[in-house]
């Protein structure tokens, strides 16, 4: 089901045992844009907080792995000494070798997220396993996450629910709603000791909730880009739920940006919200509009405006509206009330038609019909047909390939207010080196990606993978790749396959066999 690729979140929960935990602002973060609450793991263990700086770092030198890894947060907190992370994860990386827990916990996490270390998520699953060995809740909930994701390991749900029950046991609360979230999806039977009452999951204290390095890194990662399953009376039923959710709800969903300046005059309902976070490069908020469309359901049923909003989804990178696509066409009655419509002028129908045949989907007309198509219905100032051209010159379907003729057309959709052809803009404008010196193109991208926008994201993902345009991050670029991978971009999830696969080591464990 399309709404599958809402998937529910889980960060990584960092329980700490210090009582007051210091706000990090530093250069060496806001380098790698990493400037937020830093939760790391420090447990109780010998009074280190009240030596000197001086006497920790003599101790560390002989080896004390307790004071390496005191010495390790004091770096990264700035007490005692400037904040550094390089040696913050020096002198944790010399605790997590002797195997300290709560120094694989957190030498795990800097590697994964490439703080004061080079990206390594691979080392960083030795740690976090090394941790989880040896009883750590926290490291069992994020193993039990990476065996989910065949990205690290191979996918193993039987392990993961072993690690995560594990950590349940214990109480971590974060991976008691990761084992009932397992159930609901049907890929594990309860057995009585991991039966979850509902009232336990509901009222998890907002106070159990904390922030991780990196909020989206470790996740329960599902990525299904298969054909949908439920019936039509099911899928009527869900978009009705859709509908009546709380606005709140609706736009956490659609990943729309809560901090954005709202418009006074912006329609604020369901189907506002909804029309906003597609305008906004949503493919979830345009596989939403396309079904409400396709089954009627708060609108007049109509196979064409719900063609169109597939379009637009495939044409983000949304695998799954290509194979929906398809489908609403092979629909009775479809393609003879398609050729009326653009009988009758409708542009919708023109870029819907064309569309299909530079897709492959259909073969009734010839590609220069379909191209003609899209002129027409740029005559009556039909944004989607003026990106469609764009990406025909840019790609050369449908013509021969022209790079700036695609800018032409894009320009033309950019100051018609398109911010997928600002996104395309910037994206060529940044690849070709013509990024000026204030950043203006990244930081088009950096916005609209803040805003929802999938394509901004796999944009950035590969401007931080390649260093075009901003610092080569390859701890960044992971986290655009899965976030855009997440939401239904199956040439993102593909990217950032590429990216594990490049450096990933020849030991057996990390071959990926499924």
């Amino acid at each position: 089901m399309y709404v599958r690729i809402f998937l529910f979140l889980f960060s990584a929960m960092i329980a700490t045992s210090i009582q007051a935990q210091t706000v990090v602002e530093s250069e060496a973060y806001k380098k790698k844009g990493l400037s937020r609450k830093t939760s790391l793991l420090k447990p109780k263990y010998p009074s280190y907080s009240l030596a000197a700086t001086y006497v920790l770092t003599e101790k560390a030198r002989k080896g004390d792995p307790f004071a390496q890894h005191e010495l390790g947060i004091r770096y990264i907190l700035g007490i005692g000494v400037p904040i550094d992370s390089v040696k913050a994860a020096y002198w944790i990386g010399k605790a997590a070798a002797k195997r300290l827990p709560a120094a694989n916990f957190n030498y795990g996490l800097m590697l994964n997220n490439g703080i004061g270390v080079e990206w390594n998520p691979f080392e960083g699953y030795k740690n976090f396993l090394d941790a989880a060995e040896s009883g750590m809740e926290q490291s069992q909930y994020i193993v039990g996450l990476i065996l989910t994701d065949n990205l690290i390991v191979n996918k193993n749900l039987t392990e993961a629910q072993k690690w995560l029950k594990k950590s349940a046991d214990k109480g971590f609360e974060e991976a008691k709603k990761v084992l009932e979230e397992f159930i609901k999806r049907g890929f594990f039977v309860p057995a009585d000791s991991l039966a979850l009452e509902e009232s336990e999951i509901n009222n998890i204290p907002e106070s159990d909730l904390y922030s991780s390095l990196v909020s989206n890194e470790f996740e329960l990662d599902f990525y299904n880009f298969s054909e949908d399953s439920l019936s039509e009376p099911e899928e009527q039923k869900l978009l009705e739920e859709i509908l009546s959710r709380k606005r709140t709800e609706l736009k956490k969903m659609l990943n729309v940006n809560e901090a954005e300046e709202q418009d006074d005059s912006r329609d604020t309902t369901s189907f506002g919200i909804i029309d906003h976070a597609a305008s906004s490069g949503s493919p979830e908020a345009l596989l939403i509009k396309a079904r409400l469309s396709e089954y009627g359901v708060g609108v007049k049923q109509n196979y064409i405006s719900a063609a169109t909003s597939y379009l637009k989804a495939f044409r983000l990178g949304s695998f799954k509206a290509a194979e929906s696509l398809l489908r609403i066409s092979q629909k009775n009655n479809f393609y003879s009330n398609l050729e009326s419509s653009v009988k009758n002028n409708i542009p919708d129908a023109m870029f819907v038609w064309a569309g299909l045949i530079a897709l492959g989907l259909d073969y009734s007309l010839t590609e220069e019909q379909a191209f003609d198509l899209l002129k027409k219905a740029e005559t009556n100032n039909h944004l989607n047909s003026i990106i469609e051209l764009g990406l025909a010159y840019y790609s050369g379907s449908l013509v021969e390939k022209d790079s700036l003729k695609a800018i032409e057309y894009f320009e033309s959709a950019a100051e018609k207010g398109s911010s997928e052809a600002k996104i395309r803009l910037a994206f060529i404008h940044i690849k070709s080196g013509n990024n000026s010196e204030d950043n203006s193109h990244i930081n088009i991208l950096r916005e609209y990606a803040n805003k929802g926008s999938v394509l901004a994201e796999a944009a950035m993902a590969y401007c931080y993978e390649k260093g075009i345009g901003i610092e080569k991050n390859k701890a960044m670029a992971a986290k655009f790749y899965r976030q855009a991978a997440q939401r239904g971009n199956e040439a993102a999830y593909n990217s950032l396959r590429n990216m594990y696969d490049e450096i990933r080591p020849s030991d057996e464990e990390f071959q990926i066999y499924m």
